[in-house]
Parts: structure tokens; C-alpha cells; sequence
């Protein structure tokens, strides 16, 4: 889920081009809950209980005010807030430019070989694939989805969910892995044919997906995001590319929702995470049940929580991917490697 949607592809300067016209909804920042999510829960499940209605409506907006809050005082304290200039912009859309923010999440991309040693540059990646060093031909993990798929809440780029994978894939395959992250803060399913474009030419060995969170925010109805999401799944299974996804986790550990809109806000995101299941499973993809393996042990400890309380920290992240590592291992072992590329655009 986001709080501050942001391109994590790219460099700032690129993201912030984009702001020198008016800005597009997608781009802006928006309460990780909102009224859409407060008004179906209230008006869906407390239908015709005014108060009850009022009140989930204040609780949403104040807790998006406090998150937003604790999320930009984290990222003012450890340097990952900076204004995004606008090459060539006028002084008044600078100022427009500088109303939003950027969060300059750690970078992960790049191929690791077998002992977790990192080759980023082009040139190295090049220079490595013809080196004893590597061996054989690099594997490519692509991650797709919205913050939780780019590490928003992470502070190094060893805490990066796609990292930790990679590295795991290439020590237990003994086999160098190319990590390509498409991720976008903030997106919701239907960003997920844009992502899998993106990803189209680099012939993904292993996707993961993690996406969902945001759906909630919008009030998008669980069974249309499920669907969507099978639709991305099947446009990869299609083409023989195996796929993880790691569903919605409860939202109701998160701490830092009150009651009583944790409790509605719980039961949405639990009915969201089994539909996603039967979706992947019926495209062909592996689902990962992260309400029931992994939000569990994430109860009475803050310390797999950011400083917003509500993102998984660096160790959070740990702990999820000790559940989708293996599956990915799973999927790759249990599939032909294909060493020529997608020659067709995935569109879901």
C-alpha cells in the first residue's frame, strides 16, 4: 500500500519530469485509506447505523493523517526525503513540484551470484556473464506490484524483498540471478499490464507479485481485483513463465488502524486474499497465503513494522520471504528454464 506513490524504476529526475505538467492521479499522493474504503466499510457493513457510519469515516481519516505523518517525520529523520526537481520546469511548476516528495527507496537491482556478491553496472553485468566468476547464464527474477514489492519501509538495499529472493534463488541453484524490479508505490491491479510490458524483454524466469493493499484503499470490489490480477498470472503462465504470488495479508495486526475499522478493514482483506488464491491458482500461478503463514507473527511485534507502523521493516520483509523463497525455488525447479526470450508483449 502507498503513501507516497512514486516510480521506483528510475531516477528522481525522471519522476519528476513527469510533474512538470499537471499531474496525474496515479502520481499524487494519497491517504494510504481514504473515505472509499471507510464509506464501503461503513455503508456495506454497518448499513443504516449512522453513527457507526461517522465513525469509521473520522477513524479512516485520522489514522491516513497520523501514517502520512509518522512515515514523512521516518523519512526526514534518515535522509530519504527529497524535493524532486523538474529539469526545465517555470519557477511556478517547480513550486507545484515541490509540494510533493519523493522517497528514495534503496536500489536492488542488478545480477547476484552464488555468494551473494552484487554486479550492478551494465558494463559489469556484460563483463560478468563471460567471466568463471559466473559460470552460466544469469536467471531473471522479475518482481511486480505496488510498496510491498519494492521494499517501502526497508532501509537497505539487503532488506529489499526482490534481494532477498534473488540471492536465495542463486545460492540454492548455485546460479547467478538477474533482479529487475517494476514495482510502483501506490499501484493498484490494473497497473499490473504496465508492469508486465516493462518486464516483456528481459524473458522472466520467476515472477513474484505482491499487490492487493491499494484495492482496498480504492474500494475496488474484492472479486474485480482477484480477477484482474488471474488475468496478469495467466498472460505469464501463458507463455510458460512460472509465477509467485504472495496474496493480501490480514490487516487486522495492523496496530496503528483503530478499532473498529481494523476489524472491517480485516475481514476485506482476508475475503481479497482468498479470492487472489483461487485466481493464481486457476491461472496456473503459485499463490502464498500471507494472512495465514505470515501476518500472525507479525502480532505484538513492532519491530517487523516501520517507523509508520503500518509497512513491513527490513526484518518484516525477512520474515515474509522466508514463505515466498521457497516457493519460487519450487516453481523454478519444477519448470524448464528457457534461455531465449519473450518474443510477444505480456498484456494481461
Amino acid at each position: 500500500m502507498s503513501i507516497f506513490p512514486t516510480r521506483v524504476s528510475g531516477s528522481v529526475g525522471g519522476y519528476a519530469a513527469s510533474m512538470a505538467g499537471a499531474a496525474p492521479s496515479s502520481t499524487r499522493s494519497r491517504a494510504p485509506f481514504g473515505r472509499g474504503v471507510a464509506t464501503v466499510a461503513g455503508l456495506g457493513l454497518l448499513a443504516g447505523v449512522g453513527s457507526a457510519v461517522v465513525g469509521l469515516l473520522g477513524q479512516a481519516w485520522s489514522t491516513s493523517r497520523a501514517i502520512e505523518k509518522a512515515a514523512l517525520v521516518a523519512a526526514l529523520a534518515d535522509g530519504t526525503l527529497v524535493p524532486p526537481p523538474v529539469p526545465g520546469a517555470t519557477d511556478a511548476q517547480q513550486r507545484v513540484a515541490d509540494h510533493l516528495v519523493h522517497i528514495r527507496l534503496p536500489q536492488g537491482d542488478g545480477v547476484y551470484l552464488q555468494d551473494g556478491r552484487l554486479l550492478q553496472s551494465d558494463a559489469d553485468v556484460e563483463a560478468g556473464a563471460r567471466v568463471v566468476g559466473l559460470g552460466r547464464t544469469p536467471l531473471t527474477l522479475v518482481t511486480l506490484g505496488d510498496s510491498t514489492s519494492v521494499g517501502y519501509g526497508a532501509h537497505t538495499a539487503d532488506e529489499l524483498p526482490g534481494v532477498i529472493i534473488a540471492r536465495g534463488i542463486a545460492r540454492h541453484l548455485n546460479r547467478p540471478v538477474h533482479l529487475r524490479s517494476h514495482g510502483l508505490t501506490g499501484a493498484r491491479t490494473t497497473d499490473l499490464p504496465r508492469q508486465l510490458e516493462l518486464c516483456a524483454a528481459e524473458a522472466p524466469d520467476v515472477v513474484v507479485i505482491l499487490i492487493g493493499a491499494n484495492d482496498l484503499r480504492d474500494m475496488v470490489p474484492p472479486w474485480r481485483s482477484a480477477a484482474q490480477l488471474g488475468q496478469a498470472v495467466r498472460a505469464l503462465t501463458a507463455r510458460g513463465v512460472p509465477v509467485v504470488v504472495g496474496t493480501c495479508p490480514d490487516f487486522g495486526v495492523i496496530t496503528a488502524i483503530p478499532q473498529p475499522l481494523r476489524t472491517v478493514l480485516s475481514a476485506w482483506s482476508l475475503r481479497l486474499a482468498a479470492l487472489q488464491e483461487r485466481a493464481v491458482n486457476d491461472a496456473g500461478g503459485r499463490p502464498v497465503a500471507l494472512a495465514r503463514l505470515v501476518s500472525p507473527d507479525f502480532v505484538g511485534q513492532p519491530d517487523l513494522f516501520a517507523a509508520d507502523r503500518f509497512h513491513p521493516s527490513g526484518a518484516g520483509y525477512g520474515r515474509a520471504m522466508q514463505v515466498l523463497l521457497p516457493a519460487a525455488i519450487a516453481e523454478l525447479e519444477g519448470t524448464e528454464l528457457a534461455d531465449t526470450p519473450v518474443s510477444q508483449p505480456l498484456s494481461a
